[in-house]
């Protein structure tokens, strides 16, 4: 778990696929006090990797992934890395409702807003540093 001024914060890697989307979440995320990008990653096979090697508190995926690649990616890490929060951003409800009843610890619309976004992160990372 990273450092910050004596705060913990939760090592994150992000799965998107490069281009504004990737870049918008990493300014986003570096902005947001609680984690810590330690990684990113454009396909599904090369973040399963990342979180094995780094065993990551928070894996946020964006939904510009292949579906097929979404579902088997959550399904991975909650098989080898059950201890990983996933975190998926996704474009609708119909993607939501399967992804969460997939096991997904949180999934929000990409037309959310950066608030809830924010409110997202602190759910998904306030009980990793109690």
């Amino acid at each position: 778990m990273a450092q910050n001024n004596g705060q913990k914060r939760i090592q994150t890697i992000i799965a998107s696929r490069p281009g504004v989307m990737r870049q918008s979440l990493l300014a986003f995320i570096k902005s947001y006090g609680g984690v810590a990008v330690v990684a990113s990653a454009g396909d599904g096979l090369t973040a399963f990797n990342q979180v094995l090697q780094y065993r990551p508190g928070l894996l946020l995926i964006d939904s510009n992934l292949l579906d097929e690649e979404v579902e088997a990616l959550l399904a991975a890490v909650k098989a080898k890395a059950p201890a990983t929060r996933c975190l998926i951003i996704v474009q609708s409800n119909r993607q939501e409702a399967l992804l969460l009843a997939a096991g997904a610890d949180g999934v929000i619309l990409r037309d959310s807003s950066s608030q809830q976004l924010q409110e997202t992160l602190f759910r998904l990372t306030r009980p990793t540093l109690l």
